[in-house]
Formats: C-alpha cells, structure tokens, sequence
C-alpha cells in the first residue's frame, strides 16, 4: 500500500512539474512619451519595451474615453523587444494614454495638452 501512494505522489509532481516547465513567458509593456505637455497637434513619440512579446507583433496606442480604452490609428512593430510609436493630441486638457499589445498592457501616462505655449497668453 505504501509504494502505491508513493507512486501516485510521483506521478502527480512530475505532472505539476510538467505543466509549469511549459508555461508561457510573462508579457510585460513599459512606455515613455518623448514629452508630457505639449501644444494641439504637436507629435508625441512613444517607446518602450516588450518583455515576453513577440517580434513582429502589433503595438497601439490607448487613450482613456470616459470609462474605456480608445485605440488610436496606426501601430508600431516590436522589434528586438521594443517599440516606437508616434501619436498627436487635438483635445485640450489631460489626456490619459497606453499601449496594448492584444494581452499585455503598459501602465498609464499623463499628456498635458495646452492651446498655446506655456507662459504666453
């Protein structure tokens, strides 16, 4: 009876070990916008890495819209683990933004828009 249960307790690890050792690689995204006030219209370069993301794979760039995510046009190819994303603000005020890469999704960044450059009026 012993040895049964010893081999029931053995075969069950090297399931669990199993599975584990096939586990897919944890994906993770970073972004940094070239700048963080900027004028209506004015581009914004975004970059970052891709940990765990493909080469090849499609990067866009998220606004936040009321309670959801708006996906802006255009997108960025991750290549060697990183990314490199234009985008332009038309609305002023704050404007809430990421990157999405279909599953793993950046930490938010803050882009001030501004109707005139700072200290003139």
């Amino acid at each position: 009876m012993r040895i049964a249960i010893v081999s029931v307790v053995s075969a069950v690890s090297l399931a669990v070990g199993a599975t584990a050792a096939v586990a897919a690689p944890v994906q993770t995204l970073t972004i940094k916008p070239s700048a963080t006030t900027v004028q209506l219209g004015d581009a914004v370069t975004f970059t970052g890495r891709a940990t765990g993301v493909e080469d090849g794979s499609q990067v866009t760039l998220q606004v936040k819209d009321g309670g959801g995510w708006q996906s802006l046009p255009g997108a960025a190819t991750v290549d060697q683990g990183t990314y490199r994303l234009d985008g332009s603000f038309n609305d002023e005020g704050v404007s809430v933004v990421r990157v999405q890469d279909g599953r793993a999704v950046s930490k938010t960044v803050s882009i001030k828009v501004l109707t005139q450059a700072p200290g003139q009026r």
